[in-house]
């Protein structure tokens, strides 16, 4: 039976705090420190005895009226991250590509977008990188498509204006289409592409009347800088399409011209003799300018989509002007998202190089932010690369509607991954992409190769690997050295 405990009436020892203190003045150092942990065990030991609880009877429990007063221990954080590992982040998994290293937590880093979607980690499989230039994000870019492509992934580079990925689509068995000047190839912007199976054949031609449509605003849009179409002008160009439409199956470019220079009747009446000649001047360029022999006859070449990389290689252009790049880039991206865009052919990164000119027009920005908002049903995965965030900078000042719409674009990624950046692009880049103070100081010093990886609501330090082989295939210093 429990003995019941016996109720003890607490008796002060008479010696106060402040008397404690005055003896303590008037003592050596080492008997005060002394005498101070005497009684304060003496205390200790009346409290534990008066209450019966000096702790748990079990063996080896160091019951008893003292309490413990482990000595401090420090160690570096190498050692904590050993000793402890729980401290460290745990990383995304090792389903998906890998990467390379967590510079804090030595793991392996791993990434795909659809598993990550898959998981709720982000909410959408776009990707945007940004790097001053000889910092590693185009080796990112990279060594991302090529090892997703060994995974079973494919890819597509809409535009390649300086060359770059057509050594890495041979070195993965894909297929290059090189347009420019003297090239044979010959790219028809205005092609259906294979038709999804979901679709019926009169939802499909709703569909392709649409993007042939929005292609021939933005290339008259890029021709005038960005000016935008009268609505006399927008009936004049619609008109001419739909019976260039209605006479061929496969319409080009140089018959909607010829509508627009030879109206008929019908767009006569509505828009005049003179509606669409000012439409044509400027759509006349992409035949017979410095884009002639390019995107003006029906195509010589085909999208292979059971290739498991396509590029089309516009580095011909090489010296041309900005107009006639941001011209080629909007006609050659047009031509792939006919064929990436059918939900049929299987999940595929969709790369933008030097992306920004796509983001200079009002229309193909429009056609992106559609591609960024409907990646899960089209089964792509969209990668912008970029040098830094104020290139968007020659698209409007801060005010500008455009630019805002195009750093929404930015934001819109749930996967951010940034290089080193210089200091003075650094305030633009955490207002557009989130970053803490502590991530920008990360940025700003970041050696070459490693980056900063915002994916969803986690941040992580990577260091990029690459093999011996890869960077022969990757590498754009060759030139310097």
């Amino acid at each position: 039976m429990k003995q019941a405990t016996k109720s003890v009436e607490y008796v002060p020892s008479g010696k106060d705090r402040s008397g404690r203190k005055a003896r303590g003045r008037n003592s050596p150092p080492e008997a005060t420190w002394a005498s101070a942990a005497a009684e304060d065990q003496q205390e200790e030991f009346q409290a534990f005895r008066f209450t019966g609880d000096w702790g748990s009877k079990e063996q080896n429990s160091l019951r008893g009226p003292h309490r413990l007063r482990p000595a401090p221990h420090r160690a570096s954080t190498m050692t904590f991250a050993a000793a402890y590992p729980f401290l460290t982040e745990s990383g995304l998994g090792h389903e998906g590509t890998y990467i390379g290293t967590d510079v804090f937590g030595s793991g392996a880093f791993s990434y795909d977008p659809w598993i990550l979607y898959d998981k709720g980690i982000i909410s959408g499989p776009s990707m945007v990188v940004i790097g001053t230039v000889g910092t590693g994000k185009s080796m990112c870019g990279k060594s991302l498509v090529t090892r997703s492509i060994t995974l079973g992934r494919k890819a597509a580079v809409a535009s390649d204006p300086k060359g770059e990925w057509v050594a890495v689509a041979k070195a993965v068995g894909g297929k290059v289409i090189s347009v420019g000047p003297g090239r044979p190839a010959r790219v028809n912007p205005l092609d259906a592409g294979p038709r999804p199976s979901a679709l019926t054949e009169a939802q499909w031609q709703a569909v392709v009347r649409q993007r042939r449509r929005y292609l021939l605003v933005a290339l008259v849009s890029l021709m005038r800088q960005g000016t935008p179409l009268r609505p006399v002008e927008h009936t004049a160009l619609d008109i001419a399409l739909m019976e260039t439409m209605a006479e061929n199956s496969n319409p080009t470019l140089p018959m909607v011209l010829d509508h627009l220079l030879k109206p008929s009747k019908e767009m006569t009446a509505l828009v005049g003799v003179e509606g669409g000649t000012a439409v044509s001047h400027s759509l006349r360029r992409t035949v017979s300018g410095d884009l002639e022999g390019m995107f003006d006859a029906p195509s010589t070449v085909a999208f292979d989509a059971d290739a498991p990389m396509m590029v089309m290689d516009t580095s011909a252009l090489i010296g041309a002007s900005e107009q006639a790049l941001s011209l080629a880039a909007a006609c050659g991206a047009t031509w792939l998202e006919a064929a990436i865009t059918n939900p049929d052919g299987g999940k595929r990164l969709v790369v933008y190089d030097e992306g920004w000119r796509m983001l200079a027009d009002p229309y193909m920005l429009a056609k992106m932010s559609e591609q960024w908002r409907l990646a899960r049903t089209y089964g792509i995965a969209n990668l912008l690369i970029m040098h830094k965030v104020a290139d968007l900078n020659e698209i409007g000042d801060s005010t500008s509607g455009h630019r805002q719409k195009a750093l929404g674009l930015l934001t819109e990624a749930d996967t951010r991954i940034i290089y080193r950046q210089k200091h003075d692009a650094m305030r633009l880049t955490k207002e557009a992409l989130g970053l803490t103070e502590a991530e920008c100081e990360h940025v700003e010093n970041l050696p070459k190769g490693v980056g900063l990886w915002k994916v969803g609501n986690r941040s992580f330090i990577v260091a990029n690997r690459v093999t011996t082989d890869e960077l022969a295939v990757f590498s754009t210093d060759d030139r310097m050295l």
